[in-house]
């Protein structure tokens, strides 16, 4: 007497294709973009922790933290207030503390101006301009008052006003602007460019103004200051990424919020 095998037919065989087909479409693109939140987070935190350092050897070195520094006259004669509180001068200073730092290639003092021509500098250096956490075009830039400059890892570092005339007060600034994977994308704040703020006492923190230009100590309304319907709201996403908490008070910055 023979024996018979079960096999499976080809209908069998094709309908068990096509529902791993299903499976591997509805689940690798998240895997994706799980791996993708998980480098730009670590990224992130090195480039904390390298501002941070590179803070603390400047102390070291220059006898003043960059705060203090930010407030020195370090060009009297000059005819603004922009050229005598030199941002690129104090840029070039700090960047020294960084391995491979270098001014990007073709950036000069063509920052400082009006908008448009920012957007465009922006543009023809980096390639790019930096856009809102949505992807939305961002008319202004947090940091424009210097060159843009680039460290060994490709990372690129532009810095904000000093904090002469009426910010001189301030206990926080200048800003410092970061991307944190250099030219790889998305190029948006809150993804992999943040905005962070040296400080008289605690080195470098997540910038936590409640507009585009002011160095607040306290953030004014969590729910908008870390929005993807409001575009200037985004520079504060350091904060929250800092700590990986939403904005929105649901789980996690970079496995909930981040879309």
């Amino acid at each position: 007497m023979r024996k018979t095998k079960n096999a499976f037919t080809m209908a069998e065989v094709l309908i068990t294709l096509g529902i791993i087909g299903i499976i591997a479409a509805l689940t690798i693109p998240q895997l994706i973009k799980n791996y993708e939140k998980k480098a730009l987070h670590t990224q992130f935190l090195k480039a904390y922790s390298d501002l941070n350092n590179a803070a603390k050897m400047f102390e070291a070195q220059e006898g003043f933290t960059v705060h203090e520094y930010s407030k020195i006259l370090t060009n009297p004669d000059a005819e603004t207030t922009e050229q005598a509180y030199d941002a690129t001068g104090l840029l070039k200073l700090y960047m020294k503390y960084f391995n491979g730092h270098a001014q990007a290639a073709g950036s000069t003092n063509e920052l400082e101006g009006e908008e448009t021509l920012r957007k465009d500098v922006y543009k023809r250096i980096l390639g790019y301009i930096p856009a809102a956490l949505n992807g939305s075009d961002n008319s202004s830039q947090p940091c424009d008052e210097s060159i843009i400059m680039t460290d060994i890892s490709g990372r690129f570092f532009v810095m904000d006003n000093l904090l002469n005339g009426p910010l001189v007060g301030y206990e926080t600034g200048p800003k410092i602007c970061v991307d944190t994977n250099g030219k790889k994308g998305p190029n948006k704040y809150g993804y992999d460019w943040f905005v962070f703020a040296f400080t008289e006492k605690k080195g470098v923190i997540p910038y936590i103004g409640d507009d585009l230009t002011g160095y607040g100590e306290d953030l004014q309304d969590p729910s908008t200051m870390c929005s993807y319907t409001q575009n200037t709201a985004t520079y504060t996403c350091a904060y929250y990424a800092l700590s990986d908490t939403s904005p929105d008070g649901n789980g996690s910055y970079w496995k909930d919020f981040l879309r």
